[in-house]
């Protein structure tokens, strides 16, 4: 095994980094702008995170395999809502391909996050990454596979019978996820709500909406600046077609709607209304920490034990 170690670079030493990007080319994983984040985790060495604008800036992990007085990778790992859970941003190394390297950085993030409380480590990879066993090797394991489609313009109407979620939806939300998420893929992503709000906030929607139907909501969807998601109750009846509609009228030009692999009705609906494939992501997750649930209360014969007087 490698006796590689990857630091945790100071917050200064992590806004310096920006400059050296180029000659850390290769990217490991989904792009999903970690390198904003560089400049957030230096902006904490100011002390700018005190004003109110930047207050909300999340917690980051940098770290760094060092070569020479340069890097041979850098990791870049952000806090997701509810602290439960954490996802890798960005994996950069020098090469095309660096098995050691690549190890080295997830295994210090996992202890780096389990450090400050986090349960689960997230990254999303492109399928068929050459990188993909060295992800593997390092306890990342694929929960979900996600398709993404380009969305075509839509002609309908801005009408909708949804409605914009609230703070008070975020339990009907859960349970919505639990109904239409099958149990395995729940196991390794979200077991807990708190690990949901992870989850959730790992999909940078910027607004969320529901449809009601009787006491319960019967879909969810969740738009962002570059990417929409949905989940829909499978006896919903018109509500797929109902959060495509929304999809269609409510997100930029450039968003792409992403499609779970086990919403395969979505998907077919999708693709029959004109949306076009533009690749294939993994989601992967590492359990930092062991859920301990509570032991069922057993029945002890009373001769084992004596009785109070």
């Amino acid at each position: 095994m490698s006796e590689l170690r990857a630091e945790p670079l100071s917050p200064i030493d992590a806004a310096t980094l920006w400059p050296q990007l180029h000659r850390l080319a290769t990217e490991v994983i989904a792009t999903r702008s970690g390198e904003n984040l560089l400049v957030s985790s230096g902006l904490h060495a100011t002390g700018l995170t005190r004003l109110p604008r930047i207050a909300r800036l999340p917690r980051t992990v940098v770290l760094g395999v060092k070569r020479g007085l340069g890097y041979r990778g850098v990791l870049v790992s952000r806090e997701l809502s509810g602290g439960a859970g954490w996802e890798v941003m960005s994996i950069r190394i020098a090469r095309d391909k660096d098995d050691d390297a690549i190890i080295a950085l997830v295994n210090s993030a996992g202890a780096e996050v389990a450090r400050r409380g986090g349960r689960t480590l997230y990254l999303r990879y492109a399928e068929g990454s050459p990188h993909a066993q060295a992800l593997r090797k390092a306890g990342m394991f694929a929960c979900r596979i996600e398709h993404l489609y380009a969305i075509p313009p839509g002609d309908r109407s801005g009408s909708t019978l949804f409605r914009t979620a609230t703070r008070t939806d975020r339990h009907g939300v859960f349970r919505l996820y639990c109904q239409s998420v099958p149990e395995n893929i729940r196991r390794q992503e979200a077991p807990t709500q708190q690990e949901w709000r992870a989850v959730l906030d790992s999909f940078e929607c910027d607004r969320e909406f529901v449809l009601d139907r009787e006491s319960s909501i019967a879909a969810w969807a969740g738009i962002g600046e570059r990417e929409a998601h949905l989940m829909v109750a499978s006896e919903a009846e018109g509500a797929a077609d109902a959060a495509l509609n929304l999809i269609e009228t409510h997100t930029s030009r450039h968003a792409s709607l992403v499609i779970a692999a086990h919403q395969g009705d979505i998907e077919h609906l999708a693709v029959a209304r004109g949306y076009t494939a533009l690749g294939i992501r993994v989601m992967s997750a590492r359990r930092l920490a062991l859920l301990n649930p509570l032991k069922e209360v057993v029945a002890v014969p009373a001769e084992t034990m004596p009785l109070p007087h």
